[in-house]
């Protein structure tokens, strides 16, 4: 196990931020990332979790930490972990419990009666559970405190025939759940069903609610996506604002951009196809190509990974041989929804399975999952361009998640 810095023209700084990194290998580690005009990346520490963690979700404002486990193999159900972060970024496990096979994404969201709740997507479980944190019980009388996450409901889905890929589309595989600009609905990719499916959520009781689903292009297989507004002003409610969802799809390695509107009345999000392009712009999509993570970096850029296509890309300053290493497609956004191809640019190794932006939009964690590392990726955040690698540790394992704690 190594880590490394590499010398860069970053502001000097006395502290270090913490990132956390989930593997299927049953552990979390704890990442600190020096600031200076060298950053150097080491290992904090390391804690078990159980049932092959997938993801990592962080609450900043309590510091807690709720780690996903899919549950690979034989097993029949997966795992929600929760943790308490020092400040250091050292983690006390504090609860543990079984869920559906299969968690592979999670996200926040709250009622109107003060709730907080974590949707979890399953994949393998072809479900959506929901959890409520903040409840009421013996030892804590207000809905300040958090709890060990009780399971609210499970939502299953049944698919009536597989779809144009029989071998990753005989069932529904909700593959993300992400939160909508107005709060009040979740959205989740199915893979499996070709489908982009929206819950309401209860505002009294925090339920989430089926509405229809948005069929998408048969075989497309919609991993994850981004909610994005061209209209940043804070007196423009959401509802009238230009809304965009960005969709990013394993199968076909294509990112497709939609116009989201609201009906006056509050009623469900429609999405209008725009622009679709592959995440490959105009280069040849490799053989094997999966596309995985998408997220945004600034308010008019997107990054988006690729697995599984290594591409050969020209020596950086310090190396003259050739850089091997699959790669991140950046895009840059338009308010209409129109979205340019600008580059592909080195991952710093094998299976860009997740990624991550910090809030400054400067610096990149990539987590590789074959290669088992994370790399720390500088960009100009003003222009949007990728400009190098700056730290690195390996022997991580089989990475799945890497988040900032900030």
């Amino acid at each position: 196990m190594k880590s490394s810095s590499i010398t860069s023209s970053i502001a000097t700084s006395s502290t270090a931020t913490s990132l956390y990194v989930s593997s299927y290998e049953n552990k979390i580690t704890t990442l600190a990332l020096g600031q200076g005009p060298s950053h150097k990346l080491e290992i904090t520490s390391t804690i078990d979790s159980a049932c092959n963690p997938g993801w990592l979700v962080v609450d900043s404002e309590t510091r807690s930490l709720y780690c996903i486990g899919e549950g690979l193999g034989t097993s029949t159900e997966g795992a929600l972990s929760t943790f308490t972060a020092s400040s250091d970024g050292r983690l006390v496990q504090t609860s543990h419990g079984a869920t559906p096979l299969g968690g592979c994404s999670g996200v926040f969201f709250r009622n109107d009666a003060g709730g907080l709740f974590l949707a979890i997507a399953h994949y393998q479980g072809s479900a959506i559970s929901t959890w409520s944190l903040n409840h009421l019980s013996d030892t804590n009388e207000t809905k300040h405190e958090l709890n060990a996450p009780m399971l609210v409901q499970t939502i299953d889905f049944i698919l009536a025939k597989p779809g144009p890929n029989p071998i990753r589309q005989e069932m529904c595989h909700p593959h993300q759940v992400i939160l909508d600009p107005t709060g009040k609905f979740v959205i989740c990719p199915d893979l499996g069903a070709d489908m982009i499916r929206t819950l309401a959520i209860n505002q009294t009781n925090g339920m989430l609610e089926e509405r229809p689903a948005f069929a998408v292009a048969p075989g497309a297989g919609p991993r994850h996506a981004i909610f994005v507004s061209s209209t940043n002003s804070p007196e423009t409610p959401v509802t009238a604002k230009g809304v965009l969802l960005y969709v990013v799809f394993e199968l076909t390695n294509q990112i497709t951009s939609y116009k989201v509107t609201y009906s006056p009345d509050g009623g469900c999000p429609r999405f209008n196809e725009i622009e679709t392009c592959s995440t490959f712009g105009n280069n040849q999509i490799p053989i094997g190509a999966a596309a995985a993570e998408i997220a945004p970096a600034g308010s008019d850029m997107i990054i988006v990974s690729n697995r599984n296509s290594p591409l050969s890309f020209p020596p950086s300053s310090s190396d003259s041989s050739p850089v091997i290493s699959d790669s991140l497609s950046i895009f840059r956004l338009f308010p209409d929804g129109a979205f340019k191809f600008l580059e592909l640019y080195p991952a710093g190794g094998s299976f860009p399975r997740h990624f991550s932006v910090n809030k400054a939009g400067d610096l990149v964690a990539v987590g590789l999952q074959m290669s088992g590392k994370v790399v720390i990726l500088r960009r100009d955040a003003e222009k949007g361009q990728m400009l190098e690698p700056v730290a690195e540790v390996d022997g991580l394992g089989e990475v799945t998640c890497v988040v900032w704690d900030e």
